[in-house]
């Protein structure tokens, strides 16, 4: 079986971790059936190839605008949705990408049994190549698309009509699957296909090792933060928290994994709220480092405003650290709260204060959510050979239809 994957989104190496969960997804497919090959149509960038393979993908790269050092849209901050709503260069590319994307997916497909779309925007341009060369495709809904459709009535027309026209519908949750069917009136087949997680690489570790490793002081208390620095992410939150009077017992240090345009506005946050000293900005981790920051936090603490079904809770609960999340989105049905995990409201400075005093001052707490989260990934199933084996049955239910 041959798979065209197409997405905004894509590693740019093996060891990068933007996007990581479309090149995963790819791996994954490839490890539960030994006769399926992919090939990635993905924007181009500067500094990268135009065809690559990585770890055994074929990757074909797209340029849309000249000169390339201008290209925009790809590989910023949070993705394609997060971009446009900051350059208004991004939102004039979007057309030459889609274009420039809809040429190169037509060559790529030429002889595919599949098309994947990742997001609803490259499935519009799927529709066209898959109708042109007769081959049907499915779509993997994520999040910002579809939250993006929620809130512009013309978004929810036009989710509706892309997402009518495909064979298959995955969501990478159960809310977004609902929303799908009760809000879009999605009728084709819709499953909820949840991402997965390397349990080799991000399992429980030796802290003091790992401290060790990236220079930490083994006593201090770290909580890890990973994730852009947008608005959306809530970072605010966290800083607001870390500075609350009702946090008690040992002072927390915050390491912030990631980057983006608040990055100034944190450190301003920072330097006002007198965290400076106790606020760590890492910038981007690469995927061969993650596990090490995983394996020294005490905890992990995401106070997204909303998210799909953040990878990044689910490589901590491998990790065996207590996570400390918003009830948002495919987060709350990762998490229960209380019993492998702490969740709080969007926006609660306060009760995010709250957790991390309850982990803080509750250390058989700590221990037992660390414990019941990496049991409830092996329990579940969350990983990436068992969701290649469930998308490749996808597949030959979609090509048995036909």
């Amino acid at each position: 079986m041959k798979v065209c994957f197409v997405t905004t989104s894509f590693v740019r190496s093996a060891n990068d971790h933007y996007a990581r969960f479309v090149y995963e997804q790819a791996k994954s497919l490839q490890a539960a059936d030994n006769g399926t090959s992919v090939i990635v149509v993905a924007p181009h960038a500067p500094g990268l190839a135009t065809s690559e393979t990585i770890d055994g993908l074929d990757v074909r790269r797209v340029r849309y605008f000249w000169p390339v050092r201008f290209q925009c849209l790809a590989y910023q901050h949070e993705g394609l949705f997060e971009t446009l709503r900051h350059s208004p260069l991004a939102a004039l590319q979007l057309p030459l990408l889609l274009l420039a994307m809809l040429f190169k997916l037509w060559v790529a497909a030429r002889h595919a049994d599949i098309i994947h779309a990742q997001w609803v925007p490259t499935a519009a341009i799927a529709i066209v190549v898959g109708w042109l060369r007769r081959i049907p495709i499915v779509v993997s809904v994520r999040g910002a698309d579809l939250n993006t459709a929620r809130n512009l009535r013309v978004g929810r027309v036009l989710t509706r009509a892309i997402i009518g026209r495909m064979s298959y519908v995955v969501t990478v949750s159960d809310e977004f699957r609902d929303l799908l069917a009760l809000e879009i009136g999605c009728s084709k087949p819709l499953v909820a296909l949840y991402n997965g997680v390397d349990i080799e690489q991000f399992r429980p570790r030796d802290r003091a090792a790992c401290r060790r490793e990236l220079g930490l002081p083994e006593g201090q208390v770290v909580a890890l933060y990973v994730g852009g620095l947008i608005e959306r992410k809530g970072v605010n939150v966290l800083l607001q928290a870390l500075a609350c009077d009702t946090i008690s017992g040992r002072p927390v240090n915050v390491y912030l994994a990631g980057e983006g345009p608040q990055l100034d506005a944190l450190k301003t946050l920072a330097s006002a709220e007198r965290l400076s000293e106790r606020v760590h900005f890492l910038g981007k981790i690469s995927k061969d480092r993650m596990h090490l920051w995983m394996g020294a936090a005490n905890m992990l603490v995401l106070p997204s405003f909303s998210e799909g079904r953040p990878n990044v809770v689910l490589e901590a609960m491998a990790s065996g650290i207590p996570v400390v999340a918003t009830a948002v989105g495919g987060t709350s049905e990762l998490i229960a709260d209380g019993e492998d995990g702490l969740l709080f409201r969007p926006g609660d400075v306060t009760g995010l204060a709250s957790c991390l005093n309850r982990l803080l001052l509750q250390p058989d707490l700590a221990a037992q959510l660390s414990v019941r989260g990496t049991e409830k990934i092996a329990r579940l199933g969350l990983t990436w050979p068992a969701h290649g084996r469930r998308l490749v049955s996808i597949y030959q239910q979609v090509l048995g239809g036909r």
